[in-house]
């Protein structure tokens, strides 16, 4: 051990001989300090290659992990994605098999029933209102030429009287002149035989003076009756009262509103409609339409179509006139309206279970579903309208759970009845 520890030492420490003394004490500690640095050094190395280390593990775990999930099942026929679902039952779906028929296109949409143009309540002549009919109230209804309203009546009565007289005085007139005329032109042929009369010795223009005059007198005396007509208020159509202010003893001014009215006919529907759902029906102009408000079923027509796009929403309006022995709903009225559109050959009428989303549809193609986004014609009565296409083994009904593209599933129920069974791919 001492010839150990002095050739250890002999690389260290300095070349002085110790006494016999100081050995003991002096030699370890020169190989502990040895030691301790040997052992500083090892630690540092360890520590060193301990984070790489650390990566190099993580890192062969995560490879062996996505390894892993990538290996192939026991099936290697089926998708990758849905290995791990072999051992578990797979999703089972309802399908349909539509028939390609002739449809008639239907496009659904919602409205509003307007006035057209409402009809202000200004009577033709003025004087003190002397009755009134209960039809002449806010919302009362009224026939065409109905008398809703009398105007005192007695300065019109006499102010024909007075026109009469004018008649009666310009006939006088006129019979006076041509009286006059005669005797002058008796006068002038006794005393200038076989020459012709002037035109002022025969009173020629006098008598066409009293001729206008008495056409004067005649044309007053028809705008007395017809003022005095007037004094009785009506509308010339069938209609109703929204706002009036007329009372028995108001004195009303010719050419002053006083309430507000409108017609029966002036009464329509207002629809906004989608520029496509417009190109589906086009041409709009006179197709026939059922408005729903409530209960009721009205006829309609489409009569106008706007001239341009809402600049909000980018809607086409429809003008909506409702058929001449209906009785349509008050204005304001929101309404559901079905206007009736083209008939299209080659169509699949799809149930709504059958609508996806973005109107899409879910196809079984050979065990798995495979999404397909049809052509939408519009809707009816049964169903939604689509163009024909290959639907594969069948149209999915209602939501299948994790539906994607490659999904494999099982083909459950086939849906009858208005649908059909068509043979596969038909379309």
């Amino acid at each position: 051990m001492a010839r150990l520890f002095r050739k250890r030492g002999a690389a260290t420490a300095p070349a002085v001989e110790p006494s016999m003394g100081d050995e003991p004490a002096k030699r370890p500690v020169a190989v502990d300090a040895e030691a301790h640095a040997d052992s500083g050094e090892a630690t540092s190395k360890r520590r060193r290659w301990i984070g790489p280390i650390q990566i190099v593990v993580v890192l062969a775990i995560i490879v062996a992990v996505f390894l892993y999930a990538r290996a192939p099942g026991r099936d290697a026929g089926a998708p990758p994605a849905f290995a791990n679902m072999q051992d578990d039952p797979l999703p089972i779906v309802n399908i349909v098999r539509p028939l390609a028929s002739p449809t008639t296109i239907e496009v659904d949409a919602t409205g509003t029933v307007n006035v057209r143009n409402y009809v202000a309540l200004t009577p033709q002549v003025g004087g003190r209102v002397v009755s009134i009919s209960p039809a002449l109230r806010a919302g009362g209804t009224f026939a065409a030429d109905e008398q809703l309203l009398v105007i005192d009546r007695r300065d019109f009565e006499l102010a024909l009287d007075q026109a009469r007289a004018d008649i009666a005085a310009a006939q006088s007139t006129l019979m006076l002149q041509r009286a006059e005329s005669d005797a002058a032109r008796a006068n002038y042929a006794l005393l200038h035989p076989n020459e012709d009369v002037p035109p002022l010795v025969a009173r020629i223009p006098q008598i066409a003076q009293a001729r206008a005059q008495l056409s004067g007198a005649q044309a007053r005396s028809e705008i007395a009756a017809l003022n005095l007509r007037r004094t009785s208020f009506s509308l010339p159509f069938d209609g109703r009262v929204t706002e009036s202010t007329a009372e028995v003893g108001q004195v009303l001014l010719a050419g002053q509103s006083f309430g507000r009215a409108f017609a029966f006919d002036a009464l329509e529907v207002v629809v906004p409609i989608a520029a496509d759902e417009l190109e589906r029906i086009d041409p709009a102009i006179g197709r026939s339409a059922t408005v729903r408000a409530d209960s009721d079923s009205i006829e309609a027509t489409v009569e106008r179509v706007s001239a341009e796009l809402d600049e909000r929403t980018r809607f086409a309006q429809l003008y909506l006139r409702f058929g001449p022995e209906t009785s349509p709903p008050p204005p304001g009225t929101f309404v559901d309206v079905v206007v009736d559109g083209p008939a299209v050959e080659r169509t699949f009428v799809l149930p709504p279970a059958a609508e996806q989303i973005n109107r899409s549809v879910w196809v079984v193609a050979q065990g798995v579903l495979e999404p397909v986004v049809p052509r939408t014609l519009g809707n009816s009565a049964e169903g939604w309208v689509v163009g024909a296409f290959d639907y594969k083994d069948g149209v999915v009904l209602g939501a299948v759970p994790g539906a994607e593209a490659g999904l494999p599933v099982d083909i459950g129920s086939e849906a009858r009845g208005r649908f059909g069974d068509a043979p596969r791919g038909e379309g």
